[in-house]
């Protein structure tokens, strides 16, 4: 099935969108784009992506082009739609998918609900806080401690994400959260590890995969995206530890 380019570029900035959106590096969002043009007619075809859009020029073999570009505002981490994506593109690329279902399927890509409920997901943070504090040499009760310190770290971030609140907020009432709970388990139990158990509690907020994706971006000589992810990484980690700071501040009056 032949398509026009017009048709052509939105299958392929849709892609781009849905993986910018949800933790992609650059490089790849920019050689997504480019495969599924080409496989779906395009003559040439030229990308270029930042963390806050994506761009793309696409001819066909008359010589016309169109150039078209998607502002990217809000952006998460989910493995599972970039999977969904990528999946797609080699599908189209080989040959094994028609290119007019191509857009259909990523329109339902971009709005189905994926991940896990808010229990799973508070479950799932507090395994990681209490082998943090395993980590940090803490025993059972600073396990504890940390597992409900990373539970409710997730709580927080639920609740702010419900009442669309601006970005870094939830790091910031996150990290406060962390330090709270470990200062309260600290003084009830004098004998608990009150750092181990804050370290525990703000290790759901560590912005791993938004570090990785800076350095790779700069490996690939995507120098403006790896600065600006590396910029986002380090705010965060920022707010994080602005909360931690003003609770232990707090106590120390």
């Amino acid at each position: 099935m032949k398509l026009h380019l017009d048709e052509i570029i939105n299958i392929a900035v849709l892609a781009g969108e849905v993986l910018l959106k949800n933790g992609a590096e650059t490089y790849r969002v920019e050689e997504t784009m480019v495969h599924i043009a080409r496989a779906c007619g395009a003559a040439k075809v030229e990308s270029f992506v930042i963390p806050t859009g994506v761009f793309l020029t696409a001819a066909d073999d008359s010589g016309r082009s169109v150039t078209t570009m998607r502002r990217v505002r809000n952006r998460t981490i989910n493995l599972d739609r970039v999977i969904k994506v990528n999946e797609l593109s080699r599908r189209l690329v080989e040959g094994r998918m028609d290119c007019g279902d191509a857009l259909p399927i990523l329109e339902r890509i971009a709005r189905e609900r994926t991940g896990f409920s808010l229990l799973p997901s508070m479950l799932a943070s507090g395994m990681i806080g209490s082998s943090t504090a395993v980590l940090q040499n803490g025993g059972y009760g600073e396990m504890l401690a940390a597992f409900i310190a990373a539970a409710m770290v997730r709580y927080v971030a639920h609740v702010v994400s419900r009442l669309h609140g601006v970005q870094f907020t939830f790091e910031f009432l996150g990290g406060m959260t962390a330090a709270l709970i470990g200062l309260l388990s600290y003084k009830l139990w004098p004998f608990l590890g009150r750092d181990a158990i804050i370290i525990g509690g703000i290790m759901p907020l560590v912005p791993g995969i938004a570090i990785t994706n800076a350095i790779r971006d700069v490996i690939a000589g995507d120098l403006l995206s790896g600065l600006s992810r590396g910029l986002e990484a380090a705010l965060t980690a920022g707010a994080v530890a602005m909360g931690v700071v003003i609770i232990l501040a707090t106590h120390a009056w």
